[in-house]
């Protein structure tokens, strides 16, 4: 890997095996849903379809991770966090959106 200013050193080559190894060692759907939980905070729920999606792709993992025979070993903060986030954007979008939708 070349680094873009100057040389590349050993710890950047220490930090990008460590990054690489911390990812597979974490559930797929749980970095999918964290990552849909804090587009869909951003967004504050405008769509829903993120909000939604997070809540269960983190559902889904957590489900997955608490097998016995579950390939991966961690996940469960990101999975929470993916759910706690969507959940406060939904929330948010429903006293944003909900007041105009009566009149």
């Amino acid at each position: 890997m070349m680094a873009l200013f100057g040389r590349e050193t050993e710890r950047d080559q220490q930090r990008v095996l460590e990054y690489g190894r911390w990812v597979r060692q974490r559930h797929p759907l749980a970095i999918a849903s964290l990552v849909l939980g804090v587009f869909s905070l951003i967004e504050l729920g405008a769509l829903v379809v993120p909000g939604i999606a997070s809540i269960i792709l983190g559902v889904a993992s957590l489900r997955q991770l608490r097998r016995d025979n579950a390939i991966y070993a961690r996940g469960h903060g990101l999975a929470y966090a993916g759910i706690a986030l969507s959940a406060l954007s939904l929330v948010i979008a429903g006293f944003l959106y909900l007041p105009h939708l009566r009149r």
